[in-house]
């Protein structure tokens, strides 16, 4: 998922000018990479925050125009709100096409375990894997299918799709569970009242 936000150079030197750049509805931000320095901007916050919301849960690259020339970049940090959750910094990094890098993917479960029919409880324990490759092969998302898990089957990292990465998480490590239900524990029966003499 790829979106194309407009920025502008900022200058801000005190306190009280990041203060007034949030009150405009702009959020402060840096541009970096490894072969260039910082760039200091900002970006329309309704704008960003519209495209977060439509990211959520999956791995977004935002193309960032400033003065006439593009930067192909990832989220790394935000820095939000304690109380209003609103966003108050962002740190984009600079992705360039052929270099390579290490991410995180949203893993995406496909299907309804039959598992489930048979009164189990579907357990996600990971719902992202870290992967090394060059930056034009990192896929979008990895698909998972779930739907032929029993009761007590568990698919690990070695079950993720192949491809043009690698994955640095140990192949051992458990994505999903689909556990028993638990008995529930029987009722205690009430003593008798004892009958009236």
């Amino acid at each position: 998922m790829i979106f194309n936000l407009t920025t502008k150079p900022r200058v801000t030197q005190r306190k009280s000018d990041l203060t007034q750049l949030r009150a405009s509805g702009m959020i402060p931000a840096v541009i970096y990479g490894a072969e260039m320095e910082s760039l200091s901007i900002s970006l329309v916050k309704s704008e960003f925050t519209q495209c977060y919301k439509k990211s959520f849960g999956e791995l977004a690259f935002y193309e960032l125009e400033l003065d006439g020339k593009k930067y192909h970049t990832l989220l790394k940090e935000k820095q939000t709100h304690p109380v209003t959750r609103e966003f108050l910094h962002l740190d984009f990094m600079v992705i360039p096409a052929k270099a390579p890098i290490e991410i995180d993917v949203p893993i995406k479960f496909i299907g309804e375990p039959v598992g489930l029919k048979e009164g189990g409880i579907l357990d996600v324990q990971v719902r992202s894997a870290k992967i090394s490759c060059m930056a034009d092969s990192i896929p979008e998302d990895l698909e998972l299918d779930i739907s032929g898990l029993k009761v007590g089957d568990t698919l690990h990292i070695n079950a993720l799709p192949k491809g043009n990465w690698e994955y640095k998480d140990h192949p051992e490590v458990a994505l999903v569970v689909v556990h028993a239900k638990k008995a529930e524990a029987a009722p205690v029966a009430e003593p008798e009242a004892a009958p009236e003499s």
